[in-house]
């Protein structure tokens, strides 16, 4: 009996062995595993991350409240490194030269993302995915897809929408005894009767010929306006046609449509006189001067706020875009996916996992929460009504400081990102439906997963474009006749249009 007991007890033990190595084995291969095949979070992990700050940069250190909670619940230290947006592309080349990537990187320049998933410097996110279902789910599978080799996935998509369109002047309308326009009514040739009214007849009352119908910017493709592009037929860079991306520089007939219209609005002043110089419309909208304006609702409202100080009753109001003689129109509609959040291919399983585990709280409903509200009695408390309102701190630092990781960072696809929990239900409600409203009308680039394929566009792109701008402008100011725009057609076929427009179907067609 002894014996058999001491037999039985030999071959456990040497069985428990072959379970241990096999075990170990698998666990080199996959996931990080604690003893019982689940994922151990007792190991505490420093995770770098470089991302682009914008106004007002990033915050002063990595003692910030949000990311003592982002430490705490997931045992990491997470150390970001916020770089001016100015100089993140030259800072993000001399760290590569280095050898050493940051583990997490927001990458904004898909040109740059694409140059450096060829050289096979991030982590192929595809096998690990499934395991993730709130970050998976934050992206269509085409977006996710987005300038990623076949069956790889090398970024996490960052979800984009439209959210500028047109606005009036209200009062301006009403002054004039001119209704608003419903969608229907709004045509372009209504925006520019209603434009011209405001150049020539008086609506501020002041007794001075100093308004004007609307205004553009001459440094830029859509010059701020890309409602009126879309309103006679121009595709927002490129559009599809009959199984063929093509590129706006080659649309004869819709361009001297266009710019014989605008060439009208400049010699009549319905157009601003200093479009060519314009660098942004904000101090012409609050002083008063514009009739039409291109912004979203968030902007409105502080323009708004700003007229009302010199014009007591000034509004701004949401219209849909104008409607073109073929019934075209849109909102600028940028392509989510385009800018991505990566992984250095060096970080280990084990970071990996704690990683991607931080990113899929990240954008759940507990996660947006933290992250775009900020931390309670830190950014925001509940007031004796039950209301919450932010904390004195906040107010002294700025609403919108507290939601950086959300809006700069990562961020999931719902409409409310710039709503929080103290926002006025009303202005929060109509913040969401106005984004919501400039979605009804998508006008977007049909080439942004193809154009930067083309190596020819990436040499000479820039200043191809900026040369048949130059053009645009001349015809527009009236020191060219709009038929020139054939002669600038032409030129940007011929110095390399033609061959931009070969290699971008090329990628189209390889991967439509």
């Amino acid at each position: 009996m002894k014996r058999t007991l001491s037999m039985i007890l030999v071959m456990s033990l040497v069985l428990l062995s072959i379970v241990g190595c096999t075990s170990t084995g698998k666990e080199d291969a996959g996931t990080a595993s604690g003893a019982n095949g689940e994922k151990d979070d007792s190991k505490k992990i420093k995770i770098d991350m470089m991302i682009a700050s914008w106004k007002g940069g990033g915050w002063a250190d990595n003692h910030h409240p949000i990311i003592k909670h982002i430490n705490e619940k997931f045992n990491v230290d997470l150390q970001i490194q916020w770089v001016p947006n100015a100089n993140f592309a030259e800072k993000l080349n001399v760290i590569a030269a280095s050898g050493k990537l940051p583990d997490i990187i927001r990458m904004d320049s898909p040109s740059l993302y694409l140059k450096w998933v060829e050289q096979g410097v991030f982590l192929d996110l595809k096998p690990h995915l499934p395991e993730y279902s709130n970050l998976q789910n934050i992206a269509k599978p085409e977006e996710w897809a987005l300038l990623n080799p076949k069956d790889q996935i090398f970024g996490i998509p960052i979800y984009a929408t439209a959210q500028n369109t047109i606005y009036v002047r209200a009062d301006w309308l009403t002054k004039l005894g001119i209704p608003v326009p419903t969608a229907e009514q709004f045509t372009i040739d209504t925006f520019y009767e209603i434009a011209k009214a405001f150049t020539t007849q008086d609506p501020d009352g002041n007794g001075k010929n100093d308004t004007f119908g609307f205004s553009a910017l001459g440094n830029s493709s859509l010059m701020g306006i890309p409602e009126l592009f879309a309103a006679f037929g121009l595709a927002n860079g490129w559009k599809e046609e009959d199984g063929k991306l093509i590129p706006m520089q080659t649309q004869s007939e819709e361009w001297k449509a266009f710019l014989t219209f605008m060439n009208r609005a400049y010699k009549e002043g319905v157009l601003d006189k200093d479009f060519i110089t314009n660098t942004n419309f904000n101090e012409k909208y609050a002083q008063g001067k514009v009739g039409f304006a291109d912004m979203h609702y968030q902007f409105s409202q502080q323009t708004n706020q700003q007229l009302q100080t010199i014009s007591p009753g000034a509004e701004f109001v949401e219209l849909a875009p104008p409607m073109g003689a073929n019934g075209t129109r849109g909102t600028s509609t940028p392509t989510s996916g385009t800018i991505k959040v990566v992984l250095s291919k060096d970080v280990d399983a084990e970071k990996r996992d704690r990683i991607l585990e931080m990113f899929d709280w990240w954008v759940s409903p507990e996660g947006e929460d933290i992250l775009k509200n900020g931390i309670e009695n830190i950014h925001y408390k509940k007031n004796s009504n039950g209301a919450y309102e932010m904390t004195d701190e906040l107010k002294a630092e700025g609403e919108g400081r507290q939601s950086l990781l959300w809006n700069w960072v990562l961020r999931n696809n719902s409409n409310t990102f710039n709503t929080y929990k103290w926002s006025d239900p009303t202005w929060a409600k109509e913040m969401e439906q106005s984004i919501d409203n400039a979605g009804k009308y998508p006008y977007k680039n049909a080439s942004d997963a193809y154009i930067f394929s083309s190596a020819t566009y990436l040499a000479k792109g820039t200043a191809l474009n900026e040369s048949f701008h130059k053009s645009v402008i001349e015809i527009i100011a009236g020191k060219k006749p709009a038929e020139r725009i054939d002669e600038a057609i032409a030129e940007w076929k011929r110095d390399g249009g033609d061959k931009i427009m070969e290699e971008v179907n090329a990628a189209y067609t390889a991967n439509p």
